[in-house]
C-alpha cells in the first residue's frame, strides 16, 4: 500500500451557488473537459469509534466496478494528510493489506479486528476538473450528495482543491482567487468527521473548547500550530449552530474558538511577528468584536427576562426585553453576515495558510525550533506579572480598567490550559492547576460585575432616554438604585471573591526562573 502526503483545502458553499461555483472552477479550467463520478464510500468503525478515536479513517470507496481501500491518518492540520491506498476486490476492508500502514498495530488487536462494521456512508456525484495555475497541477472536484448515518441525512456541497504537483503557495494563490469571486468558506471539518459526528448523534450541536496534543518532545513551531489548528477547528465546528437563532451556546463557544486563538498568537508573538502578524491580529479583533456584541446580548436577555414576571413594573420591562430581542437578532444576523462576507471568508482562508505555511518559521527559526517547555514557561511568568501589576487596588479600580483586569486573567488562563499536560512548562502539575483556578474564579466574579453594569447602562439607554414612555413613574422607580439593590448586593459578593482569586494568584510561584 503506497502512502502519499496529501495536501488539500475544502471548501463548502450554499445550493443556491452551486451554478456561479461550477461556472468559476469551470472557466479556470479553460477548454478541458471535467471528469464525472459517481462515489459511494463506506466508512468503517467499532461501536465505540476506536478507530477515529486513535485519529485513523478507515474507507472503501467505490467507483464503478473498482474498489479502492484508503486508510489516512488524521492531523489537527486539515492542509495536510497521511493517506495509503490500494485496490480491493469488494466493498469491505482487507485488513491483509494494511500491515505497511500506521492503522496495522491498533487494527491487529482482536477486539478491533472483529468489531469493525460500517459506521456511515457517503454518496456524492464529483465533477473533476484538472487546473494549471503558477506552475502547479491542482485537481478541482466539486462533490454534491449526502452522508448517512443510522437513517440521518447531511447534504454534502463541497469543493476540494487537491495538489498534484507543484507548490503549495500555487494552491492557495488559487484559493485565494477563488474565494475572492465566489461566496466559498474553508471548512478544516472533513466528510468523515461529518459522518462520525452525525452517527453519534453530535453534528450541529455546540462544542466547547477541545485540547490541543501537545507533547513534551514537541518545538515551539509544532505547538503553535497545534494549538491554532485546534482552536481553529473548534470555530468551524461551531458555526454550524449559527443556522439556529436560538442556539446561544453555538456563539459563545464559537467566540470563546476566537478568543483562544488570539490568546495564542499573542503568547507565540515573539516566534509569529512577521509582516502578516498584524493584519491577523486586527482580522481576528474585527471578526470577535461581531461575535462579542451578539454574546453580550444574548447573556442581557438570559438576565432580563427573569425580572419581567417579577418586577411591579412588568409591562416597561417587556418592552425593554422586546427592544433587546430585537437588537440581539441584529447582531446574531451581523455576525452572520460578517463570517460569510468576503473579509471574513478570505480571513479565515489567509490565517489557515498562514499557520501552515507563514513565513515567520523562517524568520524566527531560533525560537522555532526552541523546546516548548522553556519558551511557553518564560511567556507565562511575564503573563503572571503582568495580571499581578495590572490587579493592584483592585477594588478600587474603575469599570474600565477592573475590566482589563479580567481580561487579562481569561487570556492567561486560556494560555496555561494550552500546556496544562505538558511536564516542563511549570514547576509542577499542582501549581498550574492552582493558578488556572485562581484565574477562572477571577474572570467569572468580575465578568458577573460587568454583565450587571451592563444591564443597568441598556436600562438607562432605553427607558431613561426614552420621553414617551407612558408610564413616569415605573420609568422612575426602574431607574432608582433601590431597583438594583438585589443586584447591588451580589456585585459586592463577586467582588470580594474576586478579591480573594486575586490575592491567592499573587502568592503562587507556578514558574521556573
Amino acid at each position: 500500500m503506497t502512502a502519499e502526503a496529501e495536501i488539500e483545502l475544502k471548501f463548502l458553499f450554499a445550493e443556491k451557488d452551486s451554478t456561479k461555483i461550477k461556472a468559476l472552477v469551470s472557466a479556470a479550467a479553460g477548454a478541458k473537459k471535467p471528469a464525472h463520478q459517481r462515489l459511494r464510500a463506506v466508512y468503517f468503525d467499532t461501536p465505540d469509534s476506536d478507530l477515529w478515536k486513535h485519529r485513523f479513517i478507515l474507507r472503501v470507496r467505490a467507483t464503478g466496478k473498482s474498489h479502492i481501500q484508503t486508510i489516512k491518518q488524521l492531523q489537527a492540520s486539515s492542509v495536510h494528510r497521511g493517506e495509503w491506498e490500494t485496490e480491493i476486490g469488494k466493498l469491505e476492508p482487507d485488513l491483509d493489506l494494511i500491515t505497511d500502514t500506521p492503522l496495522a498495530c491498533l487494527a491487529a488487536k482482536p477486539s478491533i479486528r472483529q468489531a469493525l462494521r460500517p459506521a456511515f456512508e457517503v454518496n456524492v456525484e464529483r465533477t473533476s476538473y484538472c487546473l494549471e495555475a503558477g506552475g502547479a497541477v491542482i485537481e478541482a472536484s466539486l462533490d454534491r450528495g449526502t452522508i448517512e448515518a443510522n437513517g440521518d441525512k447531511l447534504s454534502v456541497r463541497e469543493l476540494e482543491l487537491e495538489l498534484k504537483s507543484g507548490s503549495e503557495q500555487a494552491l492557495y494563490n488559487l484559493a485565494r482567487a477563488f474565494v475572492a469571486q465566489a461566496p466559498l468558506s474553508l471548512s478544516p471539518i472533513s466528510k468523515a468527521e461529518r459522518g462520525h459526528r452525525l452517527a453519534e448523534g453530535s453534528w450541529g450541536h455546540p462544542a466547547k473548547g477541545s485540547k490541543p496534543r501537545l507533547a513534551k518532545d514537541m518545538t515551539c513551531e509544532e505547538a503553535f500550530r497545534e494549538i491554532c489548528r485546534t482552536c481553529l477547528h473548534d470555530f468551524h465546528l461551531n458555526m454550524l449552530g449559527l443556522e439556529t437563532l436560538d442556539d446561544t451556546e453555538a456563539v459563545h463557544q464559537g467566540r470563546v474558538a476566537i478568543r483562544r486563538l488570539r490568546a495564542a498568537i499573542m503568547l507565540f508573538k515573539p516566534m509569529v511577528f512577521d509582516l502578516n502578524y498584524r493584519k491577523i491580529r486586527d482580522g481576528l479583533k474585527w471578526l470577535a468584536g461581531s461575535f462579542g456584541v451578539a454574546r453580550d446580548l444574548d447573556v442581557l436577555r438570559e438576565k432580563l427576562l427573569p425580572r419581567i414576571a417579577s418586577e411591579p413594573v412588568a409591562a416597561l420591562m417587556r418592552d425593554l426585553a422586546s427592544r433587546c430581542e430585537a437588537s440581539r437578532l441584529r447582531a446574531r444576523q451581523a455576525a452572520v453576515e460578517a463570517l460569510n462576507s468576503e473579509r471574513g471568508r478570505t480571513l479565515l482562508l489567509n490565517l489557515a495558510v498562514w499557520i501552515e505555511d507563514g513565513k515567520w518559521h523562517q524568520q524566527f527559526s531560533d525560537i522555532a525550533f526552541e523546546p516548548i517547555q522553556n519558551f511557553a514557561g518564560r511567556r507565562l511568568k511575564k503573563r503572571h506579572k503582568r495580571l499581578v501589576r495590572h490587579g493592584v487596588d483592585l477594588a478600587e479600580l474603575a469599570p474600565g480598567p477592573r475590566h482589563k483586569v479580567r481580561i487579562d486573567a481569561k487570556e492567561m488562563r486560556y494560555m496555561m490550559e494550552f500546556f496544562v499536560d505538558v511536564p516542563g512548562v511549570a514547576k509542577d502539575h499542582k501549581h498550574l492547576n492552582k493558578l488556572i483556578d485562581c484565574c477562572e474564579k477571577l474572570q467569572t466574579a468580575l465578568g458577573v460585575i460587568r454583565d450587571e453594569e451592563a444591564m443597568a447602562e441598556l436600562m438607562e439607554h432605553e427607558i431613561g432616554g426614552d420621553t414617551a414612555a407612558a408610564n413616569e413613574s415605573a420609568k422612575t422607580a426602574i431607574l432608582a438604585p433601590a431597583f438594583f439593590w438585589r443586584e447591588k448586593a451580589g456585585t459586592e459578593g463577586e467582588l470580594k471573591k474576586a478579591l480573594r482569586a486575586y490575592s491567592q494568584l499573587t502568592k503562587i510561584d507556578a514558574f521556573w526562573d
